[in-house]
């Protein structure tokens, strides 16, 4: 058993040594290995290999013939310390893999803030190292600009230019870009009230017009709608239409006159034409064309539309006697033409059909058409050449008119009747058919002024007055001269005088005389007013004040006695309260003797007073 146990004992040794050898490098057991190769214990060396961040490889070779023995792995032994850039080294195989570098780790802050014109900065330091940093700039933001609206004006309240602000540094531009800056944005005074031009507005049938003016702004609105007085400026006939002018005078002198000029009321009534037809003329009497008369105007006319006047009629000569006089006969499309003459008086015969050229002349247009000319020769000399010149082979296109309407004449500028130009043509005609072509349109003479002169109208206390001047009743307009040459908006005004007040005193009445209150007297308009101002007119019998009555006065003098009296005792009592007499004294004998006699004059009186009164 003991042996045993020092097998045991032994064994443990031999493998705990075992264990500690192969943990050991090949150097830490005095570089001995098997080699299999030499078959012996041999010296060795090592070599190392990187394998990965944790361990590294151990190449263990005979020292004698190099062959490989073993590959041990092996943990690295770091030195050192992990930085930003670089990490820790294996003192054995130089490895410098693992830990790997810390690398950066950056965390910045704003050491300078930008601003809307300026760059800021911005600062990065490492965490694991403070010594690592670096700085980048932050772009100025520019300004954060918000328009700010143009605000207009009214009547009563001021406006301001549109402006720009901004949001972050609140200062204010005049333009979009922030290139110009200002203090305070830029005030638009109110505008106060202003009226527009003067709108006028007929009724259909002229009677009536209605002036109207707004403010501009605040849309208050003026009208005021007046009648109109109708005068026939030219009675209706055959061809002219009645015309009428319209006028009217508003009592706002804002408004002026209106005239409503040559306004037809009335068609022209046509011409009542009648036909008077061709007389032929023979070899001894004068014949005459067709043509037709008004019976109306007496007018004569070439046309049955009366669209041509004539003087005359066209009258056709007498043919007088003869002989052999040729007569030509054109097919109906002018390819053939016979002659033939025949004596006036016998009616011999002669006659030849030949065939015609055809040559076209002039191509169609506006107001003519296609013109082809034929021309034939006969055999017989008798007969000669003949030619049908100007055939109509296709209708002219027709005038594309359009009307221009009449102008009619004013006082200094001529107008014109109405006329058609041809859009194609450019021909100018009096007529809508355009039958009737004129090198320009009918003038109407400008009339002239109808001026009718206004007196001068002196000045009054409170009204205006104006100096001469001279009225065209036709243009309405207004002249400083009778010649028509100095033209005015409104006659010279002659401000008014004002009134030269005299203050007249209040005067009592009397029984015998009549009073007057305080009154104010304009000796140039002979006006009364009850102020100094002259703003109540009154009458001049309202400042009399009535003559006091007989019986009024009477009662007034009875009463004025009686207060004498009453004073006068009143006195005398108290003079004999103050002193009462002495023996003797005959001074209240006295007043009792006068009172009795005043008594009883008072009392003769009312009753003769009241017999009068019943007397009457």
């Amino acid at each position: 058993m003991g042996g045993n146990y020092m097998k045991k004992g032994f064994l443990s040794v031999l493998l705990t040594l075992g264990m500690v050898l192969m943990m050991l490098p090949t150097t830490a057991y005095a570089g001995k290995a098997y080699c299999g190769t030499c078959g012996k214990w041999v010296g060795t060396t090592s070599t190392y290999e990187y394998k990965d961040g944790g361990y590294h490889w151990e190449h263990v070779s005979c020292a004698e013939c190099g062959t490989n023995i073993s590959n041990p792995r092996k943990k690295h032994n770091w030195s050192g310390t992990a930085t930003c850039t670089s990490g820790q080294t294996c003192t054995v195989c130089g490895g410098t893999s693992n830990p790997n570098p810390l690398g950066h780790n950056y965390e910045s802050s704003v050491t300078t803030a930008a601003t809307c014109t300026t760059d800021g900065v911005r600062t990065y330091v490492c965490k694991n190292d403070s010594s690592h940093t670096y700085t980048e700039p932050i772009p100025a933001a520019g300004h954060n600009l918000e328009k700010v609206e143009k605000k207009d004006a009214s009547c009563t309240e001021a406006g301001y230019e549109a402006y720009w602000r901004c949001q972050t540094c609140k200062k204010l531009f005049s333009d979009e870009a922030g290139t110009v800056e200002i203090n305070n944005r830029m005030d638009i005074p109110a505008t106060g009230h202003s009226y527009g031009v003067v709108t006028y507005t007929w009724s259909a049938d002229n009677r009536k017009c209605t002036a109207e003016r707004k403010c501009t702004v605040c849309d208050n609105v003026e009208n005021e709608t007046a009648d109109a007085t109708a005068t026939v400026v030219r009675e209706k006939s055959c061809t002219l239409p009645e015309l009428t002018t319209y006028s009217v005078t508003f009592g706002n002198s804002a408004f002026g006159i209106q005239t409503k000029e040559n306004v037809q009321t009335a068609e022209a009534t046509g011409h009542d034409l009648e036909a008077v037809e061709k007389k032929e003329a023979s070899c001894t009497e004068d014949g005459y064309e067709a043509y037709w008369k008004c019976n109306t105007c007496e007018k004569l006319f070439s046309d049955e539309a009366g669209t041509v006047e004539i003087n005359n009629r066209m009258d056709i000569p007498a043919t007088g006697h003869s002989y052999g006089v040729v007569t030509y006969t054109w097919s109906a499309d002018n390819r053939k033409c016979t002659a033939e003459r025949k004596c006036t008086v016998c009616d011999n015969v002669e006659n030849e059909t030949a065939d015609a050229t055809a040559t076209v002349v002039r191509e169609k247009s506006c107001t003519l058409p296609e013109l082809t000319t034929y021309s034939v020769t006969f055999g017989n000399s008798a007969f000669g050449i003949q030619t049908k010149e100007n055939v109509q082979t296709a209708e002219a296109t027709g005038h594309d008119l359009k009307a221009v309407k009449k102008k009619d004449a004013g006082c200094t500028e001529d107008g014109h009747e109405t006329y058609w130009r041809c859009q194609t043509c450019k021909k100018l005609f009096s007529d809508a058919a355009g039958t009737a072509e004129i090198s320009n349109p009918t003038v109407i003479k400008a009339t002239g002024h109808n001026l009718e002169k206004v007196e001068k109208k002196d000045a009054g206390c409170t009204e205006d007055g104006h100096e001469t001047y001279w009225k065209c009743n036709t243009c309405k307009k207004l002249f400083s001269d009778a010649a028509g040459t100095a033209e005015i908006s409104n006659p010279t005004a002659i401000k008014a005088t004002g009134h030269n007040l005299k203050k007249v005193e209040k005067k009592d009445a009397t029984a015998t005389e009549e009073g007057n209150s305080t009154y104010w007297f304009c000796d140039k308009c002979n006006k009364y007013f009850s102020d100094a101002k002259a703003e109540t007119e009154i009458k001049k019998e309202d400042t009399v004040l009535a003559k006091l009555s007989t019986v009024n006065k009477k009662e007034t003098e009875a009463s004025s006695a009686k207060t004498a009296n009453a004073t006068k005792v009143t006195s005398t009592t108290n003079k004999t309260t103050k002193s009462s007499p002495k023996t003797g004294d005959s001074t209240d004998v006295q007043l009792y003797v006068i009172l009795m006699l005043v008594s009883i004059g008072a009392a003769a009186g009312a009753g003769a007073k009241r017999k009068l009164k019943t007397q009457r």
